[in-house]
């Protein structure tokens, strides 16, 4: 090689070095977050293999609300002052993500999730509750409910996973690399606040309306120690086949999507509402894969007359 080109390759790659040395970012201590990010309501619960964290508010017939992959608890804070004022809202942080942060097992299989959640309303003395999730947690939700029929209410899904395929060429890029071989552990440390604000973006059908507190926030659960390693494992977990427990679910059924979907296209919400009898289907114009925050009035006053009905009969 030529000494001048030798020159301009070595710089080249002083220059790559010293770009991703700047994009690593250290863990944060739970300690510290949950300083920062615990409220009156907040509550830790050591359950199985994990340290759960959750807010217990209201009143009334119980709804447990689950998150997305990379989201927390905090995605539901559009719907939970309003449910509050007439039912028990209890909201979680699913292990592997937000203040719970991993759990000492390393699995975070829909199966498991899915189990936790049994061993949850148990802890609690629930017998039965509405149940909502949001993309993970809505595949969790109807997982859920057609295994333990017995213990849902009513059932609400917010642009489930489960249709389509993981390694979709629409899903984000942290999640791609996450999936890649080669790259999966560089996400364990290079992981710039710009990332996180990019992936956010791409979940609203109007970025205008993301906050940069939701960006921080989002940022600071992801860098929570340990929560980096968990994104890497459940991203790698290959998770058995659940559609067919579509046909299992007994609970009265709504199911809510965003029609400007980028990560899971709004195509899919006719396989849940085909495959779950009796559900209803309500689509946001505008709206990306998280109406519940995006357009949080609309998409709760929805939510509140579907489960309305279910208050009348109790009456």
């Amino acid at each position: 090689m030529l000494p001048k080109v030798k020159r301009m390759v070595t710089a080249l790659a002083l220059i790559l070095v010293a770009a991703f040395a700047l994009m690593i970012r250290a863990d944060i201590p739970a300690a510290e977050l949950k300083a920062k990010y615990t409220t009156p309501t907040s509550h830790f619960m050591k359950l199985g293999d994990a340290e759960l964290h959750y807010r217990d508010e209201g009143q009334g017939i119980p709804i447990v609300l689950l998150h997305g992959t990379a989201a927390s608890l905090n995605t539901w804070d559009g719907w939970s002052a309003e449910l509050s004022r007439q039912y028990r809202v209890l909201r979680l942080d699913l292990p592997g993500f937000g203040l719970t942060g991993p759990n000492a097992s390393g699995s975070y299989s829909i199966d498991y999730y899915s189990k936790l959640l049994h061993q949850f309303l148990d802890s609690l003395g629930i017998d039965q509750a509405h149940i909502g999730g949001s993309s993970l947690g809505g595949q969790i939700a109807y997982d859920f409910a057609a295994s333990y029929p017995e213990r849902v209410h009513k059932l609400i899904l917010v642009s489930p996973t489960g249709v389509t395929n993981a390694n979709d060429k629409r899903i984000t890029l942290p999640f791609r690399m996450a999936q890649t071989p080669l790259l999966k552990h560089s996400v364990k440390y290079v992981t710039p606040r710009f990332i996180v604000e990019q992936s956010l973006k791409e979940v609203y059908g109007d970025d205008s309306r993301l906050k940069p507190e939701t960006i921080s926030l989002s940022h600071d659960l992801l860098l929570r120690e340990g929560n980096r390693n968990a994104f890497v494992a459940r991203l790698n977990t290959v998770d058995n086949d659940n559609l067919h427990k579509l046909a299992q679910v007994q609970a009265p059924t709504l199911i809510l999507w965003g029609e400007a979907d980028a990560w899971v296209p709004v195509t899919d919400a006719s396989r849940f509402q085909k495959g779950i009898k009796g559900s209803q289907l309500r689509l946001y114009a505008g709206a990306g894969h998280i109406p519940m925050e995006e357009q949080a009035a609309e998409t709760v006053q929805d939510v509140m007359a579907f489960l309305s009905q279910e208050v009348a009969l109790l009456d």
